[in-house]
């Protein structure tokens, strides 16, 4: 039995406005970072924290594990009962796996942010070990690498969607007014660009732990942005990327508020 329109669209809403919040505090950071506001980059779990930290700190990790739970729920519905009609051929299966994985890291966050609700810590364990867990095996290797190619097909899909503009095929906009579609596609463009080069890095960095048979030379979302930050052109990188993921976010926001499912 499937969901009702109804329980889709609360899911669908949900979960993308967490997912928004998530990426507007992401390129939030990065920027405070440039400006020297901040004293660094972070990636989804130190936007979790923060949170935590705040003044109603407990409530507001309720409302944001809800969401990511929300947004896990509604991308492995559209996996296995096929929302968008992509079939079982090779092409459709990838997205629909796609979909599920995605679906599952968000899962991982709101347990995450459960921890902290519960224990006033978040969990002890992390990417990095599990990719030095993985390196143990004999196999590691191969699967770390193959996590890397995995990594860098989600980077190169995500500048291809950007730059080809394929999102706007997600919304129904033919009633928007001029303006409006401008900044739904502004934002959108550039914010799958940005993660696309995040998500460029993280793989270089895992191709590295996996060829060095280190996982420490891996590097997550915030630690992949210090690494902009690092470099010749460090400052202008790291602002412009960290501008294009607050840009996500508020196309998150757009998607979430018109988008009809």
């Amino acid at each position: 039995m499937g969901l009702s329109k109804s329980t889709q669209h609360k899911l669908f809403k949900a979960g993308h406005y967490i997912k928004g919040v998530i990426y507007l505090l992401i390129g939030g950071f990065a920027l405070a970072t440039v400006v020297g506001a901040a004293r660094g980059t972070g990636g989804p779990k130190a936007v979790i924290d923060w949170i935590g930290n705040n003044p109603f700190g407990q409530l507001l990790l309720v409302l944001l594990a809800l969401g990511l739970f929300s947004y896990c729920a509604w991308r492995w519905y559209k996996a296995v009962a096929d929302t968008e009609n992509e079939g079982h051929d090779k092409e459709g299966t990838v997205k629909r796996v796609a979909w599920a994985v995605s679906g599952t890291a968000y899962g991982f966050l709101g347990i995450y942010a459960v921890n902290l609700i519960v224990s006033g810590g978040g969990s002890k364990g992390g990417k990095k070990d599990v990719i030095a867990q993985l390196l143990e095996e004999s196999w590691g290797v191969y699967a770390v690498g193959l996590i890397g190619l995995i990594m860098a097909g989600v980077g190169i899909y995500q500048f291809y969607r950007g730059v080809s503009e394929k999102y706007m095929e997600d919304i129904n906009s033919g009633s928007w007014s001029d303006d409006k579609q401008d900044v739904y596609r502004t934002s959108g463009k550039v914010g799958h660009v940005a993660r696309s080069v995040v998500y460029g890095i993280i793989a270089y960095f895992l191709f590295r732990a996996a060829m060095m048979e280190d996982a420490s030379q891996f590097k997550g979302i915030g630690e992949s942005l210090s690494y902009l930050r690092d470099g010749s052109f460090g400052t202008a990188l790291l602002a412009l990327v960290g501008m294009g993921l607050f840009a996500y976010g508020f196309f998150m926001f757009i998607k979430a508020r018109y988008k009809a499912i």
